[in-house]
């Protein structure tokens, strides 16, 4: 007797290469085996460590990269929940986030600038009283943590919060798309020192979206990037 099989929708290998990226892929394996639900509190990073096999900073750095995309939520003094959407629409986003292609440093930067731009101008003409709220209390948490080792997952909490008041959430995903793999490089090649003339800037483009000066507004972003955009020009072909 012939058994009849299903056919299966093929689907494009997904992309291990990086540590966080397996770290991903078990928390995966956890929901879609029902170990983990939506809405369940994620292990101490000390305990994912130990029963995956990677460092805490290897634990950290997938979890900040669930984190933006929306797959987990960090609430205060509560650690990491899983966010809480259908299991399907989980298993999608961690699949699309795994499978995530590959973009060489100076495109990425490029894009990123090009995005950051018109983003802040658009926030500028935009942006409400309570989205200024917002902006301020981010980039307070920024200076909060600034000599911490998470300054830079709130110095880009700083320009995520600027996509999202842009009131345009397409340039907020396209930002998700870029930000994470710059992100790595920074970490990787180290030049994320703290430098207080980041602070400032951020608060002169706060300045700027507070009195709805758009020009001026892009401006200063253009400014605030041109340092890694030249570096990311530096790097080309290597």
């Amino acid at each position: 007797m012939k058994v009849a099989t299903k056919t299966r929708r093929t689907q494009k290998p997904e992309r291990l290469e990086k540590p966080e990226d397996l770290v991903i892929a078990k928390v995966k394996e956890l929901i879609h085996s029902g170990i983990l639900k939506p809405g369940d509190k994620l292990p101490a990073e000390r305990k994912m460590a130990f029963d995956f096999g990677f460092g805490r900073t290897q634990i950290r750095e997938a979890l900040h990269k669930l984190e933006f995309y929306g797959i987990v939520k960090t609430l205060p003094q509560s650690g990491s929940i899983i966010n809480g959407l259908d299991i399907n629409t989980l298993d999608g986003l961690i699949s699309d986030v795994l499978n995530l292609q590959p973009y060489d440093f100076f495109s990425l930067v490029e894009t990123r600038v090009l995005l950051e731009v018109k983003a802040i101008q658009l926030c500028a003409e935009r942006r409400t009283e309570e989205d200024v709220k917002m902006l301020e209390k981010v980039h307070k948490n920024h200076m909060k943590y600034f000599e911490t080792d998470d300054r830079v997952s709130h110095d880009f909490a700083f320009h995520r919060a600027i996509a999202e008041v842009s009131h345009n959430p397409v340039f907020k995903a396209m930002l998700m798309i870029v930000i994470p793999d710059i992100m790595s490089v920074y970490q990787k090649e180290r030049i994320c020192a703290p430098n207080y003339a980041i602070l400032e800037e951020h608060q002169k483009m706060l300045d700027s979206i507070k009195s709805g000066n758009s020009e001026l507004a892009g401006e200063l972003m253009k400014q605030h990037l041109q340092g890694v955009l030249d570096f990311a020009k530096s790097r080309l072909g290597n």
